[in-house]
């Protein structure tokens, strides 16, 4: 009998040893809480912290994995500590039950090739992972998600708040009415930024992942 396969999402924070600790971590778990939450109906297993840095968790499809990404990716857009997390995505098999209170005490090779690859993945050029589907597809969405964090990366600590704002809102001149800014300022702000593109990429990313 062929065993069940499931979506895994696992994440560590990049360079952990390098940031200060406590209010990071505080930023870290309501993080992570507040996607249990927001996610509720699309998550198997919720994401638990297992180590100091990492978390797990289990979804019910491709596509909820990249919103999971997605939504972190702009909760980090606005904290007060600037950092950012690896993602891997593995699509393998877990042998044990499914904890559904949280993603803990499950064993599988879906969880152990999860983890190894989480660890390749500090010496790859990119940070977000995904592995276990259909080649063509998971080779295209892994250059989708190049071109995404390409993108995000180039965002530094004063752009990070304005592009969030973009997320939210993508009319420019309600923007630069939210920062007191004149239009023309905020729209060349929103063009420096690669908005429009980046957008595209995210599109490109849940075409891929449906």
């Amino acid at each position: 009998m062929q065993k069940e396969k499931y979506y895994i999402v696992m994440a560590d924070i990049i360079d952990s040893s390098d940031k200060a600790g406590e209010s990071l971590m505080q930023h870290f778990k309501e993080m992570v809480a507040s996607v249990n939450e927001e996610l509720s109906e699309k998550i198997i297993s919720p994401f638990t912290i297992t180590l100091g840095d990492e978390f797990q968790g289990i979804v019910n499809s491709l596509q909820t994995a990249v919103e999971v990404i997605f939504l972190m990716d702009e909760i980090l857009l606005e904290a007060e500590q600037a950092y950012k997390l690896r993602f891997v995505i593995n699509f393998g098999v877990i042998d044990t039950p499914i904890n559904r209170h949280q993603a803990y005490e499950m064993l599988g090779d879906g969880l152990t090739v999860a983890r190894r690859t989480l660890g390749e993945l500090k010496s790859a050029e990119s940070d977000i992972l995904v592995a276990g589907i259909d080649k063509r597809v998971q080779e295209n969405l892994n250059m989708a998600f190049q071109l995404y964090r390409m993108i995000y990366d180039d965002w530094n600590s004063k752009d990070r708040p304005i592009a969030r704002s973009f997320m939210k809102e993508p009319d420019y001149k309600k923007v630069a009415e939210a920062y007191s800014k004149d239009i023309s300022t905020m729209w060349r702000r929103q063009k420096s930024l690669k908005i429009d593109e980046f957008n595209i990429a995210r599109k490109l990313i849940l075409n891929l992942s449906t």
